[in-house]
């Protein structure tokens, strides 16, 4: 669904289009982020755990399947911890937000440990047996209706399973930039919030149910060991966690006096008001569709060297760049290795990356030998570009600031 929707911004406006249709998800998500924080918090520490998290979230800031998804990620969780709350099994309601959550991005899987997670937490905090059988029987009779509605895409049960085979990757997945730890030396920012929060859970004296707790370890973990999780940590802790803040401190409940300056953030708009945000922001993206001149990075995206590679009529099997996969599919050339994982496997992508940067057991004329490769298109900085300006059979054909081209002499 999200290539879907995608294809068709980029057909409506390019990658203007693209662009804000991106900016629209990240819009209305952390929109509903504060409003359904605002359940359980005043306005003020609401409005802080969303800043929080737009901070943590904003090296992710891409157009790409992941934000389509966040609306559905927040409705599922949120309607998960309410039922907890409120001592039911979850509304049948809810298990249209995970039909939409597996057919927009493969995120969803968690939604299905989370659902786990909660239900337990919801049998921990019974009152008696009875209330325990009830509440087993309904959380059960949810989650395999959460699993069939998993399962209600174009793959079927495989969506799920692809999930098992990306973390079977193993190591090869530290070699792709976004299944790395964070680095807190790029991006301070992170760090600043969770030492913050870190602080103020300790100095504060928060007391977590376990189960809760074991919840937010397992986000943090998910963050600590991959950077591009920590939207999960950064919009879904505080979903977890809010309605134990009110209970050990009642004053941060939205109903609790006095009213402070923030209060007017809890009331919703009024239709004028509504019509007119909607009105500003569709004239703005508009604009930008227009007048933007949005385009790919040139570091995912070198059009320059592209448009060589067809001035020369350069044909044959390629070795590309890791990060040039999507650019070259969406210009009809068959890859070496793209952004898949999944379909290359983890000994695939040991074997890419170790003989882009000269590093592995085979050489690198072997390999390029052994799959017949007749030109390669790689970032200028990659080692293997050294070892190609020396080898017999093989030129430079281009270069820039971005990416070398060599070619095999015929």
């Amino acid at each position: 669904m999200s290539q879907v929707i995608l294809a068709s911004a980029y057909d409506a406006g390019g990658w203007g289009g693209v662009v804000v249709l991106g900016a629209a998800a990240l819009a209305a998500s952390f929109a509903l982020m504060f409003r359904l924080l605002l359940r359980d918090l005043k306005p003020l520490p609401a409005l802080l755990f969303t800043g929080a998290a737009i901070a943590m979230t904003a090296p992710h800031f891409l157009s790409r399947p992941h934000v389509l998804a966040f609306l559905f990620m927040l409705w599922w969780v949120a309607g998960l911890v309410r039922a907890v709350e409120e001592r039911r099994a979850p509304d049948p309601f809810l298990l249209i937000a995970m039909l939409f959550w597996a057919n927009l991005h493969g995120g969803f899987t968690l939604g299905l440990v989370l659902a786990g997670a909660l239900g337990l937490d919801a049998l921990v905090g019974a009152c008696d047996a009875a209330e325990r059988r009830a509440l087993f029987f309904g959380w059960a009779k949810f989650g395999v209706g959460s699993l069939v509605a998993a399962c209600v895409t174009p793959y079927g049960p495989e969506s799920i399973l692809v999930t098992l085979r990306i973390f079977g990757l193993g190591d090869a997945l530290s070699a792709i930039s976004e299944w790395k730890s964070p680095n807190f030396q790029e991006i301070p920012t992170q760090e600043v919030i969770l030492l913050v929060a870190a602080y103020l859970a300790l100095s504060r004296g928060l007391k977590v149910p376990l189960i809760r707790l074991l919840i937010v370890i397992g986000l943090l973990h998910l963050f600590l060991r991959y950077v591009r999780n920590a939207e999960l940590l950064a919009m879904l802790a505080p979903l977890v966690l809010a309605p134990v803040l009110t209970r050990q401190w009642p004053s941060l409940r939205p109903d609790a006096e006095p009213k402070g300056r923030f209060s007017a953030l809890a009331r919703p708009a009024g239709p004028a008001s509504t019509f007119t945000a909607v009105a500003l922001i569709a004239l703005y993206g508009a604009g930008l569709v227009r007048f933007g001149g949005i385009e790919p990075p040139k570091s995912t995206a070198p059009t320059a060297a592209l448009e060589f590679v067809r001035e020369a009529g350069i044909k044959g099997n390629v070795f590309n760049h890791y990060g040039y996969g999507g650019f070259l599919i969406g210009a009809g050339i068959p890859t070496f290795i793209d952004g898949r994982g999944e379909l290359f496997g983890g000994d695939f992508i040991k074997q890419y990356v170790q003989a882009v940067n000269l590093r592995g057991d085979e050489p690198l004329e072997a390999l390029l030998d052994r799959y017949n490769i007749a030109w390669t298109f790689l970032a200028k900085d990659q080692p293997a570009n050294r070892l190609l300006a020396h080898l017999p059979g093989w030129r430079q054909a281009y270069s820039d600031d971005q990416a070398v081209i060599f070619v095999r002499d015929r």
